[in-house]
């Protein structure tokens, strides 16, 4: 497909650490990527890293390459063959913590659907565990009972044990569980020691409070002291869909049919694997030298078959050195020392410099008169 590149049409949406370069001509067929950047590391010898938000109009999650991405210094483009650019983990930006609690206390675990769902939370853990701490609890009136931790390498015994959980107390405490499980995850991820990090909750239940407790209304101060998401989903027929759709924030999903569990729980972690893909830190080496001019300006444009995009940053290339880059090195995005150059300022070696006053000179000793 022809390249999308943008034309004097374009809209600039300029930010305190980037510009969003939103549509162009000749690119009506694919849809704009919302880009944003979040945070820039530059190290020598010329490593330029971009933590990038990326995001598409509709929703859909957004996989890219890093050969999706062509780079652009001062408005020239580095060649293919020259051009060393990586994707690396987000880990070293975002932190993200995940907690599942399922309710094992109602008509589900006496039914044969009992299996069809722990497939159903593995397959969640799967997908939404991937670069993130994620714990999973089962509750019943009893309270939380933890089975993955948030720290637990080998996930797979924790998933053993709950296959193997029987309620103790079928009086559930519905909102009562619903408030330890969103303390647990505001208490791990207040651990996170990344410049970032996301908190979401999945609460799986198939029935309504039984224990009289706590109530719905302190569920949602909960959740709106709370910095975390929340993703409910109720199963079957004895639940009540008001009462959760009241916490599922920014969703809340159903099957009215034991038989059609899966579905909810695939929805729940669509979106949440959609949240994850925004992050990209993208990497690459600068053919910028040591030298008089430091500021510069990088420009990244994604074309796909699916998505188009571009965004601008302007950094310094001040600690630069003459030596070997790897667009693989770790970035470190808390060192902000020369790291970018503010949008409005011009070179300093374009500035005049002030010139020196002189001193007054002082009376000396033999100019001083007699009274």
């Amino acid at each position: 497909m022809p390249a999308c590149v943008p034309g004097s049409a374009r809209a600039v949406i300029a930010s305190a650490v980037g510009m969003l370069v939103v549509g162009g001509l000749g690119c009506a067929s694919t849809p704009t990527l919302q880009i944003k950047v979040v945070d820039a590391a530059v190290a020598p010898p010329a490593n330029v890293a971009l933590h990038l938000k990326v995001t598409r109009p509709d929703g859909e999650p957004v996989t890219l390459e890093a050969t999706d991405f062509k780079v652009l210094e001062d408005g020239k483009a580095i060649p293919g063959k020259k051009l060393k650019r990586a994707l690396l983990p987000t880990t070293s930006v975002v932190e993200r913590y995940v907690l599942i609690a399922v309710d094992l206390s109602g008509p589900i675990v006496d039914s044969e659907y009992l299996s069809t769902l722990h497939d159903a939370v593995g397959n969640l853990v799967e997908r939404v565990g991937k670069d993130a701490h994620l714990s999973v609890q089962a509750f019943d009136g009893d309270g939380l009972k933890p089975f993955v931790n948030f720290e637990d390498a080998d996930r797979k015994a924790g998933l053993s044990g709950l296959r193997r959980f029987r309620p103790h107390n079928r009086t559930v405490d519905l909102w009562g569980s619903y408030l330890a499980a969103l303390d647990a995850l505001d208490e791990a991820a207040g651990h996170a020691t990344a410049p970032e990090h996301t908190a979401q909750l999945l609460f799986v239940t198939d029935r309504r409070d039984k224990a009289g407790k706590h109530t719905l209304d302190e569920a949602k101060e909960k959740l709106q002291a709370s910095k975390a998401s929340s993703f409910v989903i109720g199963l079957g027929d004895a639940i009540d869909q008001t009462e959760l759709r009241q916490l599922g924030r920014p969703e809340a999903f159903f099957a009215d049919k034991f038989k059609d569990l899966r579905k909810p729980l695939e929805q729940a972690a669509d979106r949440i694997e959609a949240t994850h893909d925004e992050d990209l830190v993208f990497s690459y080496c600068s053919l910028q030298k040591p030298g008089k001019k430091t500021k510069h300006t990088v420009e990244l444009r994604i074309e796909t078959k699916e998505v188009h995009g571009t965004v601008e940053h302007e950094f310094s290339s001040a600690a630069f050195e003459r030596t070997a880059c790897d667009p693989r090195q770790k970035p470190d995005f808390s060192a902000k020392a020369a790291d970018s150059a503010p949008a409005d300022a011009a070179d300093a070696e374009e500035q005049p410099k002030p010139r020196p006053r002189r001193a007054k000179k002082k009376p000396r000793p033999d100019d001083e008169t007699d009274e």
